[in-house]
């Protein structure tokens, strides 16, 4: 049985993305290679940003698997002097930030924003991979790719319109077509009621596929954590936390421009807050 994922410790999980769960097959020895080099890297690079190097952490070997292939690195931090997150915690942080649009963590630290284009640059189309930690997990995907490149080049030109660039909580109608249950997120997209735009959501696995399959092709009302990456006046996708079926589906609104960031609080879990102008 697998042991549970411990607080300084980071598993990455790779598969082949048409394969299906009782026949992955196996991977090419170079790509496990090179998200290895990656990952590790990132992780050296992250502690180097937070600690001298007499007080370094010493990163082990904690997971290896088949079926899905999978590795796991453990932080082993010195004893002494140590006060703030872990190189692994503060790893999964900027992470989270990344793929949010809440680029204000990494951009203070161009050592690890080089490391994120590291990783992305390792990806192949051909396979899934999936970063766990011991109370988060996040895909490391195209749109994770498309972050990372937001990242670096957010200085690079003066945004022309005043498109909202965060994560909020949010509900939206339309048409959500079939959930593929393939890879290590399930995702559909969600046809927008005017029929030409559409929106991808990504499903809790936790819920179980006999809890999702009621939805799909059906008019549905989806609630989650609404990503936008400042270049439209819509989400690029939705962390669904909870979905309705819908006998008709209102239009869309315009919210270009009617959004902006509040202060949180520690309270408010991590949460950017947004409000009506």
């Amino acid at each position: 049985m697998m042991s549970p994922i411990g607080p300084n410790e980071i598993r990455v999980v790779i598969r082949p993305v048409e394969a299906r769960d009782y026949d992955l097959g196996p991977i090419p020895a170079e790509l496990f290679k090179k998200t290895f080099d990656a990952f590790l890297t990132a992780l050296q690079v992250t502690d180097r940003e937070l600690q001298p190097k007499a007080r370094s952490s010493e990163f082990l070997i904690s997971q290896l698997a088949l079926n899905p292939y999978e590795f796991g690195i453990l932080e082993k931090r010195k004893a002494f002097g140590q006060t703030g997150p872990s190189a692994i915690e503060f790893f999964r942080r900027c992470a989270e930030g990344v793929y949010r649009s809440d680029y204000q963590t990494v951009v203070r630290h161009p050592r690890v924003t080089r490391a994120f284009i590291r990783i992305v640059k390792a990806l192949s189309p051909s396979f899934h991979v999936l970063a766990q930690f011991h109370n988060a997990e996040l895909p490391i995907d195209d749109f994770f790719r498309r972050q990372v490149d937001r990242v670096g080049a957010k200085d690079e030109a003066v945004r022309t319109d005043n498109w909202f660039l965060g994560s909020a909580i949010m509900s939206f109608e339309g048409r959500l077509d079939e959930i593929d249950y393939r890879g290590p997120v399930w995702t559909g997209d969600l046809m927008l009621p005017a029929g030409t735009t559409h929106v991808e959501c990504v499903f809790d696995k936790s819920q179980g596929e006999d809890s999702l399959n009621p939805f799909g092709n059906k008019n549905v009302c989806v609630t989650g954590r609404a990503i936008y990456t400042g270049d439209s006046q819509l989400p690029e996708r939705i962390e669904v936390l909870a979905i309705e079926e819908r006998a008709h589906v209102n239009a869309a609104i315009d919210i270009r421009g009617s959004l902006r960031m509040t202060p949180s609080s520690d309270e408010d879990n991590d949460l950017d807050c947004v409000e009506q102008r």
